[in-house]
């Protein structure tokens, strides 16, 4: 029993200490956060987000997948010829692994964006992203990050995380990891981020861009997207 507690001691410990990492970097200031409804109140919002290692078509490692489950809420344009429909929904995915170093600029990030089409209000669509086998086991990376974060933009404007007090919205609590889930953890992380996620560019992708199919029944139901790999005439 003492070797057990001492086990669960050492390991709030570094959690502390992890998060202690982040917050001394974060920004003195929080930025705001503009809607696109202007409301505060999310037009779309994540679900749930899960991790799973699948095993895509011939290849021999397993892959690293991340669901990310969204519903439209409201659609803030006055003029769209169908209000249950919310178009262009952009999200933007991080995921921090870390490394047997300390510092941030150490960790490995990966980072990877898709366009939804069009999604119904109240029918819940998962976006999904993929990182390759062969890198999982390069890198030695867990099917779980230490750290991931979901970004949402509707019609070019950016969808509330934090409310005006620097808390997760209750209906964004998934969109963020709960180890950075304040404010200034998370801008510290995305800080991080945003420098280090050149390293890995185009690692990690969005599910149209992956060609060894996935088990159909372990798929959720996706939407369609607007393609960026290709162009649009």
């Amino acid at each position: 029993m003492p070797q057990f507690k001492a086990l669960c001691a050492h390991a709030a410990m570094l959690l502390l200490s992890v998060s202690a990492t982040f917050a001394q970097a974060a920004a003195p200031a929080d930025k705001e956060t503009k809607s696109a409804g202007g409301s505060g109140k999310p037009n779309v919002i994540v679900r749930d987000v899960k991790f799973l290692q699948v095993t895509l078509g011939g290849q021999v490692n397993k892959w690293n997948r991340m669901s990310v489950e969204l519903e439209a809420k409201n659609n803030p344009d006055a003029k769209a010829v169908n209000k249950r429909w919310l178009d262009k929904v952009k999200v933007t995915v991080t995921q921090i692994f870390k490394t047997a170093s300390a510092k941030p600029e150490d960790w490995m990030y990966y980072r990877s964006t898709a366009t939804v089409l069009t999604m119904e209000v109240g029918s819940p669509r998962s976006v999904l992203f993929y990182l390759p086998g062969d890198v999982v086991k390069r890198d030695r990376l867990n099917k779980d990050p230490d750290f991931y974060y979901v970004e949402l933009e509707v019609a070019g404007s950016e969808e509330p995380v934090f409310d005006a007090k620097g808390g997760l919205i209750a209906e964004q609590q998934r969109a963020v990891s709960r180890d950075i889930s304040q404010k200034a953890k998370f801008d510290a992380a995305k800080d991080a981020a945003d420098r280090g996620v050149s390293a890995n560019s185009g690692i990690l992708r969005p599910q149209y861009m992956i060609i060894y199919p996935d088990a159909p029944v372990a798929v959720p139901p996706s939407p369609e997207y607007i393609r960026e790999d290709t162009p649009v005439r």
